[in-house]
């Protein structure tokens, strides 16, 4: 289904609404008993969640020596948990450039999101998108992006990002 994800949902999180309040991060870990969402804190003091964007041309899927990441029929790339138990290398880790693997101490390596497949199977959105208290984050088709990213909203993920990758002290120099 690779193919197919560009017409598929995903979840956006316009970072400029979000409100700090860790309500997705609380939702996550009460219906999968550890969150798949995680909150961070900024060195500029902005609480931010972090989230798997389920991308389009996913590195984590190219990556991943076991064959644990999947595509699921509507897009999400899901983690196939015994697929994924006794993988040493975590290289899905530190291909996703939006740190969206958390890594465990359980069977299964790590955890991410997968855009509440369960719920998505009796026809209900992901908990995060319903339960965000500001709307700051959202389930949507992946055309919609484009359509609901505002300035604020680009600048407030390039600060999270910032801080997630932080630029290399050559690239702020202007040396590569």
């Amino acid at each position: 289904m690779a193919d197919n994800a560009d017409r598929g949902k995903t979840l956006y999180i316009d970072y400029s609404k979000c409100i700090g309040c860790e309500t997705c991060e609380a939702v996550c870990a009460f219906l999968y008993d550890a969150p798949r969402i995680v909150m961070i804190r900024t060195v500029d003091g902005l609480m931010a969640p972090l989230y798997c964007k389920h991308c389009e041309q996913a590195h984590c899927m190219k990556v991943c020596a076991r064959g644990a990441l999947m595509r699921d029929r509507d897009g999400a790339v899901v983690l196939q948990p015994m697929l994924c138990r006794g993988c040493e290398s975590r290289n899905c880790v530190l291909a996703c450039p939006y740190a969206a693997f958390f890594a465990t101490d359980q069977g299964v390596t790590v955890r991410k999101c997968d855009m509440c497949a369960s719920r998505r199977d009796v026809g209900l959105g992901p908990a995060c998108a319903e339960m965000c208290p500001c709307g700051a984050i959202m389930y949507v088709d992946r055309e919609m992006i484009d359509t609901l990213e505002t300035d604020e909203a680009r600048a407030a993920r390039d600060r999270v990002m910032a801080h997630v990758r932080p630029p290399s002290r050559k690239r702020e120099q202007g040396e590569g």
